[in-house]
């Protein structure tokens, strides 16, 4: 018997997205791809709010996401047919590069630090420069705290071989319990001693910093165009 998530994600493939990440990318502002994630794999129940969200995106009704009543999948208006390309392109097209796993987000805190608890989202295709790097990685920002550099649910790359310094961003691991979770900051890097990291957010601005024992990595976020 189908549930909520499966119609869910029958409404989103319906609709032309293949992976819950197209179609955050497709309404960036609207569609939290951890939370669609959730949605669709039962680990988040999906409220009214929700269900009426996706339903308006999806071209489906609130009701038969939630209870499999009112109008479904037949009535989803059929794709608009493209433009027609009005350019040729000669020679052989780049190849995409590697894939790199999307890492998720599990808790969301005032600073914008969040688990990094291996919660495989998806894979993802990585900037060229990421090629040949099997230790790198995708995260995805949580909250507004470094707007408007990264805006919230927008993906991070990051290379973790490469040495940070002053003025880089950067995905910091904390470890400020000793039996809790590392927590992750997606922040500015400032300083970074044995004894201390300083980090800068944006919004609001401000420095947070952490004792040198704390801090468990501080891996390189690429710039744009890298």
């Amino acid at each position: 018997m189908e549930s909520p998530k499966d119609r869910l994600r029958q409404a989103r493939q319906a609709a032309g997205y293949a992976t819950p990440t197209e179609a955050a990318r497709a309404h960036p502002r609207e569609i939290n791809v951890n939370t669609l994630i959730s949605n669709e794999n039962g680990n988040r129940d999906i409220s009214r709010k929700a269900a009426e969200k996706y339903a308006r995106l999806f071209g489906v009704d609130a009701g038969w996401i939630l209870y499999g009543e009112g109008d479904n999948l037949d009535s989803v208006a059929p794709k608009q047919p493209r433009e027609p390309a009005n350019a040729i392109v000669t020679g052989e097209m780049a190849q995409k590069g590697s894939k790199i796993p999307l890492y998720g987000a599990a808790v969301g805190g005032d600073y914008g630090e969040f688990e990094l608890n291996g919660n495989r989202l998806d894979d993802i295709f990585a900037p060229p420069s990421l090629s040949g790097i099997p230790e790198a990685y995708g995260v995805q920002v949580v909250g507004e705290s470094m707007w408007p550099r990264y805006e919230d649910g927008e993906t991070v790359y990051v290379n973790p071989r490469r040495r940070p310094v002053k003025g880089d961003y950067v995905v910091a691991q904390i470890h400020r319990e000793e039996h809790g979770p590392k927590l992750a900051f997606i922040k500015k890097l400032v300083r970074h001693t044995q004894s201390e990291l300083i980090l800068e957010q944006f919004n609001p601005a401000k420095q947070i910093r952490f004792n040198g024992n704390e801090v468990d990595t501080v891996h390189y976020v690429l710039r744009s165009g890298e």
